[in-house]
């Protein structure tokens, strides 16, 4: 590597740091924006699961059975009884308002009924368009139903004289033991930041990358760059986005400490491999960046391809639905998106804790993007001298 080419790079780094201080825009999009997330979503995943959720009770029937299934739905840890209310529609009503999550209706007789044998029954709705909420309740109410009903029955049972150690294999002729790998705790946190926190970043440094530079093509200042860089495209790239390589690998690096040493996160291999993973994902996403702005040489188009590119990672990382259930054919696309490749390395080494050896393959998809901007260059450098791309 020769002295004028390391030049050329130095040059075109202070360049683009001096840019940088000049804009604001640039410090609240990368590290601003980083931070924010940074102290919201640990915040609000701080407690693992949401916790004493508003419930509404209609109980027609107000027997001692249906007071204890209240009592006992009360105690649980997702719900807690907000509003005693005295019919269907008015519960409907509240759960329109937003002001419980789901509710209860207890029919009248609904003890005598338990007693009889008659299998009375327990209606109950939770709001699914609050999804976590929702469901967590609907896990809880179902569980404390079917609880309400065992007790009823090991009463009666007992009553009829039935051996003690009879009556649970009656009620409960197999019992299951679980044992959740990976998150024991079933802490929302683990399995969402762990790609939300990936998420955000990779849409800002792909924002970011189409951004530095299609301002230099939209403000005319392109020519300029290359000349700093002595018109290497090769120096005029790495100049440029080296410092916010440094920068957004930082703030990766900053993500991995908050999880795996602060919110103490299941971290079973050794964190530096994460630390590797996050500079390969960095690099890997700036390759897509020149490669977006490459094709098309317009600042507008260049944000909006990049801004559906890095929504579509949250997709294709598994984040809003299971990959493995996704169709074959769809499936494919998701080896087009770094994010499904750290998503796999965390996986192994963070959570299984395996050896890196059976994530080389993970870290090479990591490292082949950044061949990406070969493809572009010519035409990105193209456009940077001639600018004969539109600018509105």
């Amino acid at each position: 590597m020769s002295n004028n080419f390391i030049s050329s790079i130095a040059k075109t780094f202070r360049r683009e740091i001096s840019r940088f201080g000049s804009r604001p825009v640039y410090l609240i999009a990368s590290v601003i924006v980083m931070a924010f997330c940074y102290v919201f979503f640990l915040t609000f995943f701080k407690e693992g699961q949401p916790i004493r959720m508003p419930i509404g009770m209609v109980d027609l029937d107000n027997s001692s059975v249906s007071r204890q299934f209240i009592r006992n739905l009360d105690a649980t840890q997702q719900g807690k009884i907000a509003m005693n209310l005295s019919n269907y529609q008015e519960a409907r009503e509240e759960m329109q308002k937003g002001n419980i999550y789901a509710f209860v209706v207890i029919p009248r007789d609904f003890s005598k009924e338990i007693m009889a044998y008659h299998r009375p029954e327990l209606t109950f709705y939770a709001n699914d368009a609050y999804l976590i909420a929702g469901s967590l309740l609907l896990k809880d109410i179902s569980f404390m139903s079917e609880l309400t009903s065992a007790g009823v029955q090991q009463r009666v049972l007992r009553a009829k004289g039935v051996d003690e150690s009879q009556i649970m294999g009656i009620l409960q002729p197999v019992a299951i033991d679980s044992h959740l790998i990976g998150n024991p705790w079933a802490h929302y946190g683990v399995y969402l930041l762990n790609l939300l926190l990936p998420g955000v970043l990779q849409l800002v440094v792909l924002i970011m990358t189409v951004f530095v530079i299609g301002i230099e093509l939209k403000e005319r200042t392109s020519r300029l760059w290359f000349r700093t860089a002595d018109n290497s495209i090769v120096a005029a790239l790495t100049g440029k986005l080296l410092p916010y390589t440094v920068l957004f690998t930082m703030l990766g690096v900053i993500s991995d400490l908050l999880l795996y040493s602060y919110m103490k996160y299941p971290m079973n291999s050794s964190i530096w491999w994460m630390f590797l993973t996050t500079f390969l994902f960095v690099l890997a996403y700036q390759a897509i960046g020149v490669l977006l702005i490459g094709l098309t040489p317009v600042l507008r188009d260049g944000l909006c391809l990049a801004a559906f590119y890095g929504l579509l990672g949250f997709t294709f990382a598994g984040f809003t639905f299971p990959i493995e259930h996704m169709p074959n054919m769809v499936r494919i696309f998701s080896e087009l998106f770094p994010i499904r490749d750290y998503f796999r390395i965390y996986v192994n080494e963070a959570l299984h804790g395996v050896d890196p050896g059976y994530s080389a393959i993970y870290f090479a998809a990591l490292l082949a993007f950044t061949v990406l901007p070969v493809f572009v260059g010519r035409r990105l450098k193209k456009a940077a001298i001639y600018q004969h791309y539109p600018i509105k």
